[in-house]
């Protein structure tokens, strides 16, 4: 009873206690709050509230504009995508048409080219026939107004034993005030069979060792001459390394019985225009030297060079020359070479129009030892400054090879 009985009482006491903290408690909050200020006023919550949504809105506001930039630069980016794509569509169509029309002038200027050469082989033709009576007296001195129609039919007839009449006489020319080398003199036969019996009488009295006053060819157009030298020159290099070879009218016969046909061919402008691209790429490979061009009165000469081994490193050489625009808009181009192969020398040339000039920069290679080289020499025709023409170019040729 008195164990319950004290813990009653005890209990009592708790609670008492109890209450009495939360009394204290209530006094201790009152007392702090005495401490404290006074309860903030309203006006400066709604401000406090007013700057939280000034900055809310501004945030709002920053996001908004922020958000129509992006919007204005994508809008901006798809209108130049939209006006890049219509740039190259049109680009695109404009190239395919400068593209068809290009290859349409290609085909022009091929065929243009194709139908020159066809009008070229005509003038020839007839030049060749406007000439079948016509003989060139060549080394026959100066006299004291001399009167050639009645001269020479004379003195033909002394020295030859020909009877020979003439349509026209003349020289082909002033007579020169540096040399003494008399210009050559054109005749028109009546008779044209008489031709022949002068050429042959001629060969006797070569043959014989006979001393003749003149020297007397048939006049042919300056394209024949020169194709007839070049195939003389090609005979002479065979024999030079016993090579026998046999020479027709316009061809030379090797010793298997096979027809000579030249190691690298004439390249006219409608095979530089054929070329493939894919060619054009492999040449710009190719080494090459150059020297500045060489003008004189109103023509310029120019000239590149190559190291050669072969008749392909020649033509290879060659197409890279010809499709250089500048070498490609010139009247000539020249081309000479030579080089060794299997301890034998190949050399020729192509005059292209220039006529002679290849046969003597061959010769000049030849006597200047220059070999395993390939040159092309070109020229803007101006105006006729004769043999003078051919030293230039042996100087341009020189050079050239200097560099190489």
């Amino acid at each position: 009873m008195q164990r319950r009985g004290r813990s009653n009482n005890t209990k009592k006491v708790s609670d008492k206690s109890s209450l009495k903290g939360t009394d204290n408690a209530v006094n201790t909050s009152s007392q702090q709050s005495e401490g404290l200020p006074e309860s903030v006023p309203l006006d400066s919550e709604k401000g406090s509230v007013d700057r939280s949504r000034s900055v809310n809105k501004n945030k709002t506001d920053d996001l908004d504009t922020e958000e129509h930039s992006l919007n204005a630069q994508l809008k901006y980016v798809c209108e130049q995508a939209e006006c890049n794509y219509d740039e190259i569509s049109t680009l695109r169509s404009e190239n395919a048409y400068l593209r068809r029309e290009v290859e349409l002038l290609r085909s022009v200027v091929i065929r243009i080219d194709r139908k020159m050469s066809v009008m070229d082989n005509e003038i020839t033709d007839l030049r060749a026939r406007s000439m079948r009576d016509n003989i060139l007296i060549h080394n026959y001195p100066y006299s004291h107004n001399e009167d050639l129609a009645s001269t020479m039919p004379e003195i033909i007839k002394q020295t030859l034993g020909v009877d020979v009449k003439f349509v026209r006489i003349h020289r082909n020319g002033v007579r020169p005030q540096h040399s003494d080398r008399p210009v050559s003199i054109t005749a028109k036969l009546v008779d044209g069979k008489k031709k022949d019996e002068i050429l042959s009488a001629q060969k006797i009295k070569k043959i014989a060792r006979v001393k003749l006053p003149f020297y007397i060819t048939p006049q042919q157009p300056l394209s024949i001459v020169s194709a007839r030298n070049k195939l003389f020159d090609k005979s002479d290099s065979f024999k030079k390394q016993n090579i026998t070879v046999k020479m027709s009218k316009n061809s030379l016969t090797l010793p298997n019985g096979d027809k000579y046909s030249e190691e690298v061919p004439l390249l006219t402008n409608a095979d530089v225009l054929q070329i493939e691209t894919s060619e054009t790429q492999k040449l710009d490979d190719i080494a090459t030297k150059s020297v500045d061009p060489v003008q004189k009165n109103g023509s310029e000469f120019f000239a590149i060079g190559s190291e050669v081994d072969s008749a392909e490193s020649v033509q290879n050489f060659y197409k890279k020359a010809c499709i250089d625009p500048y070498v490609a808009s010139v009247d000539s181009r020249i081309l000479v070479y030579r080089f060794r192969e299997n301890e034998k020398v190949t050399e020729n040339y192509h005059d292209d129009g220039e006529h002679g000039a290849g046969r003597r920069l061959l010769k000049f290679m030849q006597d200047n030892q220059i070999i395993n080289a390939a040159f092309v020499v070109t020229r803007w025709m101006g105006e006729h400054i004769g043999p003078e023409r051919f030293t230039i170019m042996e100087n341009l040729l020189n050079d050239v090879a200097n560099l190489l």
